[in-house]
């Protein structure tokens, strides 16, 4: 019975290949073909590895500092929600992110 529950949603919510379907590891994801805005192809990769480290030294260096630990901790775990929901694609040509 769970199975054509789990077939009858997934046909409603217009997945119904989604059991089928594999991320693969084997290869990074392709970035889209071009840009929302302008249609340039000139699309880049957003790189938020070394400004998300500056932040975590910045943010932790302060707490310590000012012996202030949990306040740290949260400002850093805030700031990690918003390096994940920050945009990953940027456009070349107008400078777009998505």
């Amino acid at each position: 019975m769970k199975e054509e529950e789990d077939e009858f949603l997934n046909r409603l919510y217009g997945v119904d290949h989604a059991e089928s379907v594999r991320p693969s590891d084997a290869e990074p994801p392709k970035p889209p073909a071009s840009c929302e805005e302008c249609g340039s192809p000139d699309v880049r990769r957003v790189n938020k590895l070394p400004s998300y480290v500056l932040f975590l030294l910045i943010v932790f260096g302060l707490g310590i500092a000012l012996d202030q630990a949990l306040a740290a901790f949260l400002i850093a775990l805030a700031g990690s929600i918003f390096f994940l929901i920050a945009p990953s694609w940027r456009c070349g040509s107008c400078g777009n992110r998505w």
